[in-house]
């Protein structure tokens, strides 16, 4: 006998309802759980840019967006963004700056060096609360593909999608003419992207080359092709050898319980097709007891009533003569768990091996309990459950005994208007060159509503610079990958611009394995506030050494490394410690800032400050980097009108030169230390008889010139400037002592570190009359527009305009949407230029 127990839909409208139905027990309980997830809860963290795909001397454009890891709102408590762009497999940095963090938000520029070599390379963002000890996967980065031209000099064809051992290449150039001695660099990768083999080939006389395919433990490789001063990259998936399928099974509550009936799900994974269909029967006890299947994504699924004792079994029709075992651990007693969302509310179904007890089931999401009361269960029990009031997002269904121990645990995906609905409308659909481009964009919710108030972000860039296969967005980052790791089916189902297939999402949230899930309860046991690895603040020391502390100054001078007289006090606690807060660095935007100890006699002093990306290079190291599942290089069928033109046409249009830091020659003021040095500290002078430090007539005001010739005694033969061929003289062209920065700052008794990298911003090109349509100037913008910032008004409707460049072309425009209450939406949409 079934018995169904319906909550009242009222007992559920909201949490202070909710107290008041529960035991002053149960309130403690919940109480404590949500006290451990807050302490647990980490911000999610999320990095957006303009384009997948740059050539080298391009410019990179980003925003970084920081979310409560519960609420999915701004989390404002950090001040400094430290970014970082490095190099894949070798992790060589290539950039490295500090932006402003504010209200959870940083936008900025990237240079993408014009000597990077091909290849996939790595935007990574750290904030003090994002990196901490004990970290164990990373999220906030963007893998980017670098190249030298967007068209490639070099046409790779191989045989990748063909099964066998060995890849087969015929390396040509553009006009088809095979190559010989073409050196092609082979890297084989594992799961993290790291090499686990590498080696080098040359191409025949016809272009030819063959590549073993070397996969032991290897997911991916890289091939790096040099022909002359042509160079291309592309990375290529590694599928699974033959016979390396695997079948994982997983249970609707994460196992399996005698006599009580259930969903398990299947997953294959690690076949050499793209389909991965599979037919056959699943065997109990040697006889059939039904069908099974899995699609072409390896996903099937089944109902099962499992006896304790009985030997399981799977027997596919392409390999009839082996069984695979299966659902070799049945327990005697548990509890499983079956879900159903009917609309508002969700059908709970229990199974239970202690009926007529009292049991606990508890909802939450995200750390934060919407559900928890006790029924009195039968051994199968239905119960609806309101959930109007829950958010949209993967949520736990758990059972507890009296003794609140768990029983069984299960994930659902509750659908609650959680997804917003952006249009993006063009005035036209083509447009020609150098004309205006008109957007509208309007966000509802998915029941229709208008909102204000939603802030959107993206940028409007040439389709041959994005990554078709590139579908991760902040959505899926907040609600799949940051909740229970890579889920490519799930992440690629979500990813979709239209609503919600709910049904699809329960059915894949199936094959997950439980325990990914970061809200769990014994995920949270070790809940101790963990150490960050990065301050929001910069330390620094000043030490005179051999002195008494009580004599030492309270306080040093700062400036900025452009304007030497625009100096600060920046004060000294008693072991010479001070601070440079987010205030000091923004006074520093895109210069370095400098630290002087105040001179104590000829007392010697040691300067510091302390450089936090230094500390986190090792651990970046060892941590799970959660990558999406793509490919790098691909040479597109697709022909687009794509003019030739000089590559410095595009630097003139897109490049902007922010702050000297972009220069690499030395800045100003270090330049003026050089200077002084030569005078403060080089004693070197020319006698009045014209030769170099001359013993005899002793020091003079007179200093040398750089790069005139001198002569130099060695040593005195006779009291007079008298010189013989013995070797008591030598002629020299006089050089000044060569320092280092480093040396230069200890010798004045300075230190320095940048401040925040800010620059100019976006440049938006315009043309506004016939005479700029006109300009001879070749215009070749690849990114028409960056906006990181742009609101909707009560209407929920926002605008933009640009202009079109001399590039004909299909355009593609992305844009992200946040609400004020943490829920997200994108659009994509393309137009041509001709």
């Amino acid at each position: 006998m079934i018995k169904r127990l319906f909550l009242c839909s009222i007992f559920f409208l909201n949490l202070s309802y909710l107290a008041q139905g529960q035991t002053a027990y149960e309130q403690k309980l919940v109480v404590e759980f949500e006290q451990k997830a807050r302490q647990h809860a980490r911000p999610i963290e999320y990095l957006q840019t303009d384009k997948d795909i740059y050539e080298t001397g391009e410019q990179l454009w980003f925003r970084f967006t920081q979310l409560d890891g519960q609420l999915l709102t701004p989390h404002p408590k950090d001040s400094i963004l430290y970014l970082r762009l490095v190099k894949q497999t070798d992790r060589e940095v290539f950039w490295e700056e500090k932006y402003p963090l504010r209200g959870g938000f940083s936008d900025g520029m990237v240079l993408i060096r014009d000597d990077l070599v091909p290849g996939i390379y790595q935007l990574e963002a750290y904030s003090p609360s994002g990196v901490y000890q004990g970290m164990e996967r990373y999220h906030a980065f963007k893998e980017l593909e670098i190249r030298k031209y967007i068209s490639p000099e070099i046409i790779i064809r191989h045989n990748h999608e063909d099964d066998g051992d060995s890849l087969s290449l015929i390396i040509s150039d553009k006009q088809a003419k095979r190559l010989s001695g073409a050196e092609v660099k082979a890297s084989w990768l594992d799961v993290q992207k790291q090499p686990v083999h590498q080696a080098s080939f040359r191409s025949d006389a016809e272009g030819k080359l063959s590549i073993p395919l070397q996969r032991n433990g290897a997911k991916l490789l890289d091939l790096e092709i040099v022909s002359g001063n042509k160079q291309v990259f592309q990375r290529l998936p590694l599928r699974g050898q033959k016979g390396s399928e695997r079948l994982t099974w997983h249970p609707e509550s994460g196992k399996l319980v005698h006599h009580q009936e259930t969903s398990v799900m299947l997953s294959s994974t690690g076949s050499t097709s793209k389909d991965q269909s599979r037919q056959g029967v699943l065997m109990k006890d040697g006889k059939m007891l039904q069908p099974i299947g899995t699609g072409a994504d390896g996903l099937g699924k089944l109902r099962i009533k499992p006896e304790k004792g009985s030997v399981y079994g799977i027997l596919w029709n392409d390999a009839p003569s082996d069984t695979l075992p299966v659902f070799d651990q049945i327990e005697e007693q548990g509890v499983t768990i079956h879900l159903r969302p009917m609309g508002d509310t969700l059908m709970v179904g229990i199974q239970t091996s202690w009926p007529h007890q009292k049991h606990l089931v508890r909802i939450q999401m995200r750390g934060i309990v919407y559900v928890f009361q006790e029924f009195m269960l039968e051994s199968n029990s239905q119960i609806k459950v309101p959930i109007a009031h829950i958010p949209s997002g993967i949520a736990e269904v758990a059972v507890f005994n009296e003794a609140s121990e768990p029983l069984g645990q299960r994930l659902a995906w509750i659908e609650n208007n959680g997804k917003l609905h952006v249009e993006a409308i063009l005035s036209q659909s083509e447009y020609g060159t150098r004309e205006k481009v008109d957007v509208t964009f309007t966000v509802r919710d998915s029941q229709g509503k208008a909102l204000g108030g939603v802030l959107l972000g993206g940028a409007v860039s040439d389709k041959l610079f994005h990554n078709a296969g590139y579908k991760r967005n902040l959505y899926t980052l907040a609600h799949i990958l940051t909740q229970v790791g890579p889920q490519p089916n799930l992440e690629f189902l979500m990813a979709a611009p239209e609503a919600n297939d709910s049904r699809k999402l329960q059915t894949i949230l199936e094959s997950c394995a439980i325990e990914q899930y970061i809200w769990l309860e014994e995920q949270m046991k070790d809940h101790q506030s963990k150490a960050p690895l990065l301050p929001n603040k910069l330390r620094g020391q000043i030490v005179y050494k051999s002195s008494k502390k009580q004599d030492n100054p309270n306080f040093a001078l700062l400036f900025r490394g452009d304007d030497e007289s625009s100096t600060e006090i920046i004060p000294l606690d008693g072991a010479g410690n001070f601070e440079i807060d987010a205030e000091i660095l923004d006074f520093g935007r895109d210069e370095y800032l400098y630290v002087k100890a105040l001179p104590k006699g000829s007392m010697q002093i040691n300067l510091s400050i302390e450089e936090p990306l230094e500390l986190l290079s090792p651990v970046m190291k060892t941590k799970g980097l959660i990558y999406p599942s793509m490919t790098y290089g691909k040479q597109e069928e697709e022909k687009l009108d794509f003019p030739a033109f000089d590559r410095n046409m595009i630097l003139l249009g897109e490049f902007v030169v922010r702050g000297r830091r972009m220069v690499q020659e030395r800045e100003k003021f270090i330049g003026d230390l050089v200077e002084r040095a030569k005078l403060d500290f080089n004693n070197d002078f020319v006698c009045n008889g014209g030769y170099l430090n001359c013993p005899i007539c002793g020091y003079t005001d007179k200093k040398p010139i750089e790069g005139e010739t001198y002569i130099e005694i060695l040593y005195l033969q006779k009291a007079n400037h008298s010189i013989s061929t013995r070797g008591n003289w030598r002629r020299i062209i006089y050089r000044y002592p060569v320092y280092t920065d480093e040396e230069l700052m200890r010798m004045y008794n300075m230190t320095r570190t940048k401040g925040f990298f800010i620059g100019r911003g976006f440049v938006h090109k315009k043309y506004l009359d016939v005479a700029s349509k006109n300009d001879p100037e070749s215009d070749y913008r690849n990114t028409l527009t960056w906006i990181p910032y742009l609101l909707t008004d009560e209407e929920g409707k926002a605008e933009m305009e640009f202009y079109t460049s001399d590039i004909r072309s299909i355009f593609t425009g992305n844009f992200e949407a946040l609400g004020p209450d943490g829920k997200m939406g994108q659009v994509i949409f393309e137009f041509v230029v001709e």
